[in-house]
């Protein structure tokens, strides 16, 4: 009797292990693998958006959290993933606060376009999204398991797992490779319904449908594949009694949708009036990855250049025959998911292709399920079971090897550095010493004095960069359009290019193309007071600017002023032209004190030269270095004051000898 239980004991053990794998470890290996992918570049591009969805998403989450108020106020799309963002958005301010970025959640920025200071933030929402896509390759296995058997379910994931185009979507805070999750889950429950018609099928399969519609509208395209699905379980009665389980699978929908979007009924007016703007936006043909109704043409290419690619398009054309012949009830509750939603689609006169990502893991899986067909048709011919196996693997490898490729090449694009993010290190890497006018945003360079970022570098010419003393300029192709181009070329063409970045379209690497230039060193075009003072043989003053006004915080023309007559108690602005004349090993400071006509000191002022954004040690040899001594006066009596500069070592005490005693820079009269 012993000898016999072994068997079946072993038997059982192994069967708990087969079960083990296949219901557990391989969906969450699957699903392990295909979040490494999604998370791989999560932080691709930061701190610059390249996706212009991202902020504009992100925005309604940020003030969800910062005013404390669960209703969104828009609804261009459904509210779930508005709700999950918040939440999300929530937990990294928690976290922010623990690690000492934030106070409170007051402290996120509200704005976010175009570039981040919250770089963190995004990083946190990206992955709330790489995890709902990567959640859709289990899901599709389940289905693919339930619908056509093992391997078409496996072939299925592993081909979604390494889609390209889904990878690539499943890093940015936005709906659509969320809403590919729910409407997976949608035909799983529908598939349900068709092979046992079963209450919990029909409530399975409305919640995600109604989940799927509250992340974004147009996934209730699909519904026609639930009632397919109730009409192949029940056939002819299914509009007698088993209708109140296909009604109540609706009015589940319905529920679960308003459960994620109750605002729709609370707010209602809100709600209607961004369903008509999306309606107006969508039958504008105004922009879009492209326009017009009817684009049978480029959809066709899409589908064939980034969506299935060409052997899976192949693979479910030349599959779908034989799929119809042996597996009918599969294929028509898949292409009645797929066709509404394309044809819904089609009609509109904005396209954008993420919108496919809901339907494209269906078509992946009806390519798999083509690919194992066709094998299996083999069988007719009276072809050899090895032989049989090797064309799976051929097709199985046709059909992965290709999105494999394409994510590879995805991945290696966004893992060099943005062409931004390079300009703006590189434009910290060039001397400082006179200014910088950058076509980049002012947070990525902080407290230096000498950047300034501007809307356009084209909105001045050469001659006024150079009279103004900017010697370098950072160009952003992204903002060059017909009506600056010949500036820019005139611009381009008389300086130095220190670098360039190539156009998007080479695929070099991503961001804008641009250029830092070099207009060089045009002394005799600044019009500044020339006072020539030297101060050893390390350091020369040229001249200076000076006119009454408030302190400044960054360095700004002057324009030459030389006004020196100021009311009592006026502060005064002062910008003063030096030249390094050898290496310079200590930060000096330079004071500025004014003296009376007795020679009484009445006011001073110290500080290290360039304060701390570019201190005398980091200047070149030769070069030319604008400073900013804006400098408070009390209330003096009228008359004249003398303004005597000297600069000193702050570790010694020991001043610069100059050619000058005094040496007296000018001479001030207080009216």
């Amino acid at each position: 009797m012993q000898t016999q239980s072994h068997p079946t004991a072993g038997s059982a053990a192994g069967i708990r292990r087969f079960r083990w794998r296949e219901q557990v470890v391989l969906p969450l290996g699957l699903f392990v693998v295909a979040l490494i992918l999604r998370v791989w570049l999560v932080g691709g591009s930061l701190p610059y958006v390249e996706h212009v969805d991202e902020p504009a998403v992100l925005e309604v989450a940020i003030r969800m959290v910062r005013d404390g108020d669960v209703n969104p106020h828009i609804f261009r799309y459904p509210s779930l993933y508005y709700d999950l963002l918040a939440a999300t958005t929530k937990l990294h301010v928690w976290w922010g606060i623990a690690a000492g970025l934030y106070h409170s959640d007051q402290d996120i920025p509200f704005k976010n376009y175009g570039v981040t200071s919250v770089p963190a933030l995004y990083v946190w929402g990206r992955t709330l999204t790489a995890i709902m896509g990567a959640a859709s390759v289990p899901a599709i296995l389940v289905l693919g398991q339930r619908m056509f058997g093992r391997r078409v379910g496996l072939l299925a994931a592993v081909t979604l797992m390494m889609m390209a185009f889904h990878v690539t979507h499943s890093h940015y805070i936005t709906v659509d490779a969320s809403t590919s999750l729910w409407v997976i889950l949608t035909i799983l429950g529908a598939w349900t319904i068709a092979t046992n018609g079963s209450w919990r099928s029909y409530l399975l399969a409305g919640a995600a449908l109604g989940l799927a519609a509250g992340t974004k509208y147009n996934a209730g395209a699909v519904v026609p594949a639930i009632v397919l699905a109730h009409a192949i379980h029940w056939r002819r009665t299914s509009l007698g009694r088993p209708f109140l389980r296909l009604v109540s699978s609706g009015t589940v929908a319905i529920l679960a949708f308003l459960a994620t979007t109750p605002y729709a009924l609370l707010d209602m007016q809100t709600f209607l009036g961004d369903l008509r703007f999306n309606a107006i936006h969508y039958a504008s043909g105004s922009h879009g990855d492209f326009t017009g109704t009817w684009p049978l043409g480029e959809y066709a290419y899409f589908y064939w250049d980034k969506g299935l690619l060409p052997t899976g398009c192949l693979l479910l054309l030349a599959g779908l025959p034989v799929l119809a012949r042996r597996r009918p009830a599969q294929v028509g509750v898949l292409l009645l998911a797929i066709i509404p939603m394309q044809i819904m689609l089609l009609s509109y006169a904005v396209h954008f292709t993420r919108n496919l990502l809901p339907i494209l893991p269906l078509g992946i899986l009806l390519a798999a399920a083509g690919a194992v067909a066709l094998t299996d048709e083999m069988a007719r011919w009276t072809v050899g079971t090895t032989t049989q196996h090797m064309a799976l693997a051929g097709l199985a490898a046709a059909l992965i090897v290709p999105q494999a490729y394409d994510t590879y090449k995805h991945l290696d694009y966004w893992s060099r550095p943005h062409t931004m993010v390079v300009a703006s290190e590189r434009i910290k890497e060039l001397p400082q010493g006179a200014r910088i006018a950058a076509e980049l945003p002012a947070t990525l360079f902080g407290s230096k004095m000498t950047i300034f970022p501007v809307k356009r570098i084209t909105e001045h010419s050469v001659d006024w960069y150079r009279t103004n003393g900017y010697r370098y300029l950072a160009a952003n192709d992204d903002l060059r359009n017909p009506g600056d181009s010949a500036a820019y070329a005139q611009i381009h063409a008389a300086a130095t290019v220190v670098i360039a970045f190539p156009p998007r379209r080479v695929g070099v690497q991503p961001g804008p193309s641009g250029a830092i230039l070099d207009l060089g060193e045009h002394l005799e075009q600044m019009p500044f007071v020339r006072r020539a003072l030297s101060f050893g043989t390390q350091i020369a003053l040229l001249g200076y600017e000076m006119t009454p006004g408030a302190p400044r915080s960054r360095i700004s023309p002057l324009n030459g002023a030389n006004q020196r007559e100021v009311d009592s108690g006026q502060p005064v602005q002062i910008n003063l032209y030096w030249r390094g004349l050898a290496p310079i090993r200590v930060d000096y400071t330079l004071f500025i004190h004014v003296t009376d006509s007795k020679g009484n000191r009445v006011a001073q002022r110290d500080l290290p030269l360039r304060n701390a954004d570019y201190p005398s040690s980091h200047w070149r040899e030769g070069e030319l270095v604008i400073d900013q001594a804006d400098m408070a006066l009390p209330a003096l009596p009228p008359g004249d004051y003398h303004l005597i500069i000297g600069l000193y070592d702050p570790a010694s005490g020991a001043a610069l000898p100059t050619d000058m005693p005094g040496p007296e820079l000018l001479t001030l009269h207080v009216r």
